[in-house]
């Protein structure tokens, strides 16, 4: 199945015409009509009724509609999401939190932060100081908030956030250029 075959099932489900949807999608009916006929052959039945002027959709036509209408809008988001991401609008930060640290001491930081930066993308993970400190290691989040991390490593920068019976520490991996 590709994602034309799906827009052209969508815009004839839309306008019930083949000759209208195929002026909508800027093709040929014929070349519009080839890609519905090659989507109906790969689910294996018809997905309209086609009766002169007068097109419908079948049954399977009209339990696919639902589930390929979805499709498209994700196939759309995920197109916006990685331009976004390309030209800077949008960046996540994995960030590691260990269970240690309370919430409350990181929401407004990390709030002026998002306002700051509008495209900034927070995902969190918790676990222990050793999980997050692994989790850093391997390069599955790029910040880490915790009490002293088990262990040092050549890449590792970390920075007193706090100064109290338990320190807490912020802890990044320098990636090299």
């Amino acid at each position: 199945m590709e994602m034309h075959q799906v827009r052209y099932f969508l815009a004839v489900a839309r306008t019930l015409s083949f000759t209208q949807a195929a002026e909508e999608c800027h093709v040929a009916q014929p070349s519009l009509s080839r890609a519905i006929i090659k989507l109906e052959e790969e689910l294996g039945g018809d997905l309209f009724r086609r009766e002169r002027r007068l097109t419908h959709l079948t049954e399977l036509g009209r339990m696919m509609l639902p589930l390929l209408s979805q499709c498209f809008e994700s196939a759309n988001a995920a197109k916006q999401l990685a331009t976004s991401y390309k030209k800077g609008k949008c960046a996540p930060l994995r960030i590691g939190l260990s269970h240690s640290v309370n919430m409350q001491i990181v929401i407004q930081p990390l709030s002026e932060l998002v306002r700051a930066f509008p495209g900034l993308e927070l995902k969190f993970f918790r676990g222990t100081a050793g999980e997050v400190g692994a989790e850093l290691k391997s390069g599955a989040i790029e910040l880490a908030i915790a009490c002293p991390l088990p262990e040092d490593w050549e890449r590792l920068e970390s920075w007193d956030l706090l100064t109290s019976a338990s320190s807490l520490r912020l802890a990044a991996i320098m990636r090299s250029p």
